[in-house]
């Protein structure tokens, strides 16, 4: 909520800490003090863009907002601000120019397609603030790909179940480990994504396989080639024939 405009946000969070919570704090925040805003959600599908619709208008409320339109999938003020919940298909979202929130919650789920047609909505307003938001999944999901890349210009943030002050219990952290199985559980908890299933080979001894990793000192006697063995003389049967008559 504190990101800077024109921020580009990552959070990479266990299951059920808040981050939908806090993006429709956000965008209320905006909705209330950025008065003809627009804001987006976008989610693998539009009843859960509804639904964080539903968390911002709950925010408003509270507030004191005057809402002059109030449907499923829309939100606006008697400011003019408004803030839409969006398909998943890239296809009928275009054209939206947003200068208050994107929001890709779930990110790990949606389409690279979905993501890069959300991208340009903020192209002629850098003052908007592109968030993607998402428990992990695999590594080669598009937030998993902005995640683990070197790009300095997103703000990464993580909240997962092994952090100080993430509200679950070791008890039932334990069962769900026992519930879920170990790759489920840090998948949907400690933010850690799949990416063995269906081999033997996990992806930690993959990466083990494949680092190429430099000796700090020269390699010992040990690990050289054997030293050659010391020749055998033989001795030459030609040396003791005898003659058995003229040629």
């Amino acid at each position: 909520m504190r990101g800077p405009r024109g921020a580009s946000i990552l959070a990479l969070t266990a299951r059920h800490v808040g981050k939908t919570t806090v993006a429709a704090w956000a965008i209320a925040h905006a909705m209330r003090f950025t008065p003809g805003s627009l804001s987006v959600i976008a989610c693998p599908a539009q009843r859960q863009s509804a639904e964080a619709v539903r968390r911002v208008k709950a925010v408003l409320l509270k507030a004191g907002a005057t809402l002059v339109s109030n449907n499923v999938y829309g939100l606006e003020l008697d400011n003019g601000s408004r803030v839409l919940a969006l398909p998943s298909d890239d296809d009928t979202i275009r054209g939206l120019t947003v200068d208050a929130w994107i929001v890709a919650d779930e990110a790990a789920r949606l389409s690279p397609e979905l993501i890069a047609a959300l991208r340009p909505m903020r192209a002629r307003r850098p003052q908007a603030r592109f968030a993607m938001l998402s428990t992990a999944w695999s590594r080669v999901d598009p937030f998993w790909s902005v995640w683990a890349g070197d790009d300095p210009s997103w703000i990464r943030l993580q909240a997962t179940a092994d952090m100080p002050g993430v509200p679950f219990s070791e008890q039932f952290l334990e069962q769900e480990r026992r519930s879920l199985g170990d790759q489920a559980f840090k998948r949907e908890y400690l933010g850690i994504p799949g990416g063995g299933e269906g081999s033997p080979f996990s992806w930690e001894l993959y990466q083990r396989a494949t680092q190429i990793r430099t000796p700090h000192l020269p390699l010992g006697s040990a690990f050289g080639p054997p030293p050659p063995r010391p020749a055998v003389p033989i001795p030459n049967p030609f040396q003791q024939l005898k003659q058995r008559g003229v040629v």
